[in-house]
């Protein structure tokens, strides 16, 4: 239309696009075969290959990759064409969820056939007021807690290390219950338990009633011990952890297997050992 209208009126560039409107640089885009429409596609089709690559991208971050990538447009032109795609309305990537399939807590018919194992967090009074994590490990048929000591960090090497000492006084279970933590899903902890042909039984995500035993240990670690009384060091923290366990194993009645005591319940059931470590 431009043209015609130089054509036509001998009228310049300059006043043509003042009379319809355009723009000059619209004109001499389009002069040299560069349409906006083309341009904008082009640059669709590109962020479109960027965000597919790149999903946890936003605008900002693409714009300026666009240009280390020597491309000239402006943050305007290209934040209009980002909205026009719905790009501004794209949802952050997520972690997949653990799928896990729902198991009964049923307690085992032999001592040591299966344990449990959970965490449980804790402050130190001290200089730094550094936090703690205590590692507890039971026995789900006779209720023994067979291993309770506070770390200021646990990490899947340091459970293994942990398992190893416990396995060398107890022997290998059938099965270890536990949570979705970190550590216990950790490719360390499944090699160690592939060679040991132990079977860990995972709770489904959300679903702490599925290990509802260590849960009643972790509530009574707390209630008798933890808060009683403040700890300035991991070291007094551990001592006082110490004598609970001695106290919880062999002279606190347990009402769920009769008022016995762990230790007398094994003592009792010592025939229905599972896999008895040798002497």
């Amino acid at each position: 239309m431009i043209n015609q209208i130089k054509s036509d009126q001998q009228m310049g560039v300059r006043r043509s696009c003042a009379v319809l409107g355009f723009r000059r640089q619209t004109y001499y885009h389009r002069k040299q075969g560069h349409r906006p429409e083309e341009l904008d596609q082009g640059i669709a089709e590109l962020l479109h290959q960027i965000t597919k690559r790149f999903t946890a991208w936003g605008f900002w971050m693409i714009f300026h990759f666009l240009r280390r990538q020597g491309h000239p447009w402006n943050h305007k032109r290209v934040y209009r064409v980002w909205k026009s795609e719905s790009l501004h309305l794209r949802l952050p990537p997520k972690r997949a969820k653990i799928r896990r399939e729902y198991q009964d807590l049923l307690s085992p018919g032999r001592i040591n056939e299966g344990w449990a194992m959970d965490f449980v967090s804790d402050w130190v009074v001290g200089p730094g007021q550094e936090k703690v994590r205590i590692i507890n490990i039971m026995d789900e048929y006779s209720r023994k807690a067979l291993w309770t000591e506070a770390y200021s960090n646990i990490s899947a090497k340091t459970l293994i290390e942990v398992l190893d000492k416990v396995v060398a006084c107890r022997g290998v279970p059938a099965y270890i219950r536990c949570d979705n933590g970190p550590e216990f899903i950790s490719a360390r902890l499944e090699k160690w338990a592939n060679e040991h042909q132990v079977e860990l039984k995972f709770i489904q995500p959300g679903k702490p009633s599925q290990n509802g035993l260590i849960e009643r240990l972790n509530g009574t670690l707390r209630t008798e011990c933890l808060n009683l009384e403040w700890f300035k060091s991991i070291e007094e923290l551990n001592e006082e952890i110490q004598e609970w366990s001695v106290i919880y194993n062999t002279i606190r009645p347990h009402s769920s297997i009769d008022f016995l005591t762990p230790d007398e319940l094994e003592q009792i059931n010592h025939r229905l050992y599972f896999k008895p470590v040798a002497a």
